[in-house]
């Protein structure tokens, strides 16, 4: 395809221009993708607040990597299970040859990217056409809190609790409740994203309301130690708090299992107690094809009503404006609406 597109590129902390620049050209193995929707994730509001740089972002690159979009065009050597006008899920990892080190600059806030060697359910997923696009845009941050969760193995009975009613703490939520689970509590110190957990089916946590360690006793009953501990399975950790994680620790039963999910630069556990509670803790980035699949599925068949997460909205053309207001800790997930007029 000719022509030209308009792109946000990166030119330092705080200096995002929306530019002109030519139109991706698509090769035998690719595809052209027409992009719908965008997300700003966290590490985009770092990029924007704190410059790009040791997100290997350089002066001069696209940036952005939470996108769905429609197939424009595509290579002689792209198999038939990718066509013109399918709707698609990119995984930006994989959808150009420097993996995790370009996922960051994959153009999910240029009109157009680029799926290099693209592959149906390796670096593209087709979706169902007539999928909510508003809630499809999350399907990126959604697979890493549901991969966080279910690294762990969470059975049916159990009970979850989730440090933290970010994007990545309420996906994961969500992931856990669209498996079925019954007993998931989110912890936040934020009324209205606690909100947004009890409108997924969470039983919501608020400390600065109640003693945690009382109120989970409350909610999931006693664990016969010592002393009476919550009756909890399992943690997952998306605050990056390291005081309230190793809180949770510190009363943590037998064999609990801690998934962490956040950014924690420095955790310190008290090593009697990791000893006397045998805990198992798992480190989780990312997210595997299967996980995809299984995020895709509980969008399109509406497991939980995931889309309370987008809370606002922009056109492309008010990209900066979407950044600050990304920035701003008042939203949960800003969307960038290709199609808004």
């Amino acid at each position: 395809m000719e022509g030209t597109m308009k792109c946000a590129i990166y030119h330092g902390a705080k200096n995002i221009t929306i530019e002109e620049r030519p139109i991706p050209q698509c090769g035998e193995k690719d595809v052209l993708v027409k992009v719908l929707r965008a997300g700003i994730c966290g590490s985009d509001v770092g990029i924007y607040v704190r410059g790009g740089e040791s997100y290997g972002l350089q002066d001069g690159c696209q940036f952005g990597h939470e996108m769905v979009g429609k197939i424009v065009e595509k290579g002689a050597e792209v198999a038939d299970d990718l066509n013109i006008g399918d709707i698609v899920f990119i995984e930006p990892i994989l959808s150009q040859k420097y993996g995790v080190a370009g996922s960051v600059m994959a153009g999910a806030f240029s009109e157009y990217t680029l799926v290099e060697n693209a592959q149906r359910d390796v670096n593209a997923y087709v979706l169902d056409k007539d999928i909510n696009l508003d809630e499809a845009v999350l399907i990126e941050p959604v697979s890493v809190g549901t991969q966080g969760a279910v690294a762990v193995e969470p059975k049916i009975d159990e009970k979850v609790v989730v440090l933290g009613a970010g994007t990545i703490g309420l996906s994961a939520a969500a992931g856990l409740l669209a498996r079925g689970l019954k007993n998931v509590a989110v912890v936040d110190r934020d009324e209205n994203r606690l909100e947004k957990a009890e409108k997924l089916g969470a039983i919501a946590i608020n400390t600065t309301k109640c003693d945690l360690k009382e109120a989970l006793i409350e909610k999931f009953g006693a664990f016969p130690n010592y002393v009476p501990v919550p009756d909890v399975d399992m943690y997952l950790d998306a605050a990056g708090a390291p005081a309230l994680v190793e809180e949770c620790f510190n009363y943590a039963r037998e064999k609990t299992r801690f998934s962490i999910v956040s950014f924690l630069m420095k955790l310190e556990l008290n090593g009697m107690v990791f000893l006397a509670s045998q805990p198992h803790i798992y480190g989780s980035r990312g997210y595997e094809a299967s996980t995809i699949k299984e995020v895709i599925d509980h969008i399109t068949n509406k497991k939980t009503p995931i889309g309370t997460l987008v809370t606002k909205k922009f056109k492309h053309a008010d990209f900066v404006e979407a950044l600050e207001e990304a920035s701003s800790g008042r939203q949960i997930k800003v969307v960038i609406d290709y199609e808004m007029e």
